[in-house]
């Protein structure tokens, strides 16, 4: 799988932790999770890292769509530490964590340019993921 295939699986993944989700506590240590963190999906053998701003809206994606307002997550310290509970969670969807490397990382994810001043539609990697996420949902 490409980066933006794992990272779409991964952000589709994290759409079904439900009540885990729904814990005001766990946004933060699932950003500091994904921040920088090497995320392993177990059957492709490829890995998708998330810069601290991408997590940072990856988390707030998440917290939108449970009611809940964004958080400024990025640089607030902590990132690349993995908790139990957010471990526990996604190893049980065939995601598994390695600290990240020095240096350039082919499969970093950085954050969504800026749109362009009166767009008003998101990129199509985007929709198309937004559009999985919803037919992957319970």
């Amino acid at each position: 799988m490409s980066t933006e295939e794992l990272e779409r699986h991964l952000l589709n993944d994290l759409q079904t932790l439900g009540d885990m989700a729904a814990d005001e506590s766990f946004h933060r240590e699932l950003y500091r999770a994904l921040a920088g963190t090497r995320w392993f999906l177990d059957d492709d053998g490829g890995h998708v890292s998330l810069s601290w701003r991408r997590a940072e809206e990856a988390v707030n994606t998440l917290r939108s769509e449970h009611g809940r307002e964004p958080l400024a997550l990025a640089q607030t310290g902590g990132e690349g530490e993995v908790a139990g509970r957010v471990a526990g969670a996604l190893d049980q969807l065939g995601w598994h964590a390695r600290p990240a490397v020095a240096g350039h990382d082919d499969a970093r994810v950085d954050a969504e340019p800026e749109r362009p001043h009166g767009a008003t539609e998101p990129p199509e990697w985007r929709r198309q993921a937004d559009a999985e996420a919803e037919r992957n949902r319970p």
